[in-house]
């Protein structure tokens, strides 16, 4: 009799190994064994593979493992009764698994009987998605997301000084395929190096994502600065052509009067910007100017 821990991937298939170590020949047709399952949720066994008298009957079975069930009929003469079981669902984590064999000989005396052989305890796991970190800066706070894995993991926060203390994560089972999507947020300040960590206890699996906040303030804060720049300009260049549109004279130009943003950096795309001018006659509506260096010439 052996006893088995193994783990299986959520939606694969996994061999619980069976070998009946016996000096009698195994002979299939007049073999029974009963594949049978303890699942956490069921007060009794339930049949998961039959054979009777070499014969397939899982007429038994229980309704959860139609379909997902395999044996090995040319091995059972070597006494190889592993089962296959496919399609790993969550239900079927901690599950123990064993057989029942009975074997009988031309008269119909018994050769070989054990209840419970090969007992075997399937754990599920999935792996996680990276985790995704977001920083929320109005109100200092980094949020780390991670999906599709299980069972439950651990998430944990740190910094450059150790461990954090985050809000309570938020679980959440997906009810079709049984996999947790899990989110946790902690408070943050500037210039702070944050790491959210995934832990997945049955896979032994670490996965984890830093971020930096003093390098996003940074990069915000030039943004912002940017896009003042660029308000700034179209103000003061709107508001000078309207001052030069409502002059009485068409002798009205700018010249590189706005050289000084360039030279202040509040936009580089202006550094081209020399001349600008827009004049009003009493003869004509409205007439544009450009200046040649020897005086306004209209056009």
């Amino acid at each position: 009799m052996s006893s088995h821990l193994i783990i299986g991937i959520l939606g694969k298939s996994i061999m619980l190994p069976c070998s009946l170590n016996s000096s009698a020949p195994v002979v299939p047709a007049s073999l029974t064994l009963y594949w049978t399952a303890r699942l956490k949720h069921q007060k009794e066994d339930q049949v998961v593979h039959a054979l009777y008298n070499g014969k397939e009957n899982n007429d038994p079975q229980f309704p959860f493992y139609r379909n997902r069930t395999q044996i090995f009929k040319d091995q059972l003469s070597s006494g190889n009764f592993s089962l296959l079981l496919k399609d790993l669902r969550v239900e079927d984590d901690l599950t123990t698994f064993f057989l029942f064999y009975h074997q009988e000989d031309g008269n119909y005396n018994t050769l070989n009987q054990n209840k419970e052989m090969c007992l075997t305890t399937v754990k599920v796991a999935k792996s996680y998605h990276k985790p995704i970190v977001t920083v929320n800066y109005e109100e200092w706070k980094a949020e780390c997301t991670s999906q599709g894995g299980y069972p439950k993991p651990r998430l944990t926060w740190t910094n450059q000084n150790g461990l954090l203390d985050p809000e309570v994560p938020q679980i959440v089972q997906d009810p079709g395929s049984g996999t947790m999507n899990i989110s946790s947020t902690v408070n943050i300040t500037e210039n702070q190096t944050v790491t959210c960590a995934i832990f997945n206890p049955t896979l032994k699996e670490t996965l984890n994502t830093t971020r930096s906040t003093g390098e996003e303030q940074v990069g915000l804060s030039s943004g912002i600065k940017a896009g003042i720049g660029v308000v700034a300009v179209a103000v003061i260049g709107s508001a000078l052509v309207f001052v030069c549109w409502k002059s009485e004279s068409c002798n009205c130009y700018l010249s590189s009067q706005l050289s000084f943003m360039s030279q202040r950096n509040l936009l580089n795309e202006y550094d081209d910007i020399k001349q600008l001018s827009l004049c009003h006659s009493r003869e004509h509506a409205t007439e544009w100017c450009r200046y040649t260096g020897d005086g306004p010439t209209t056009t």
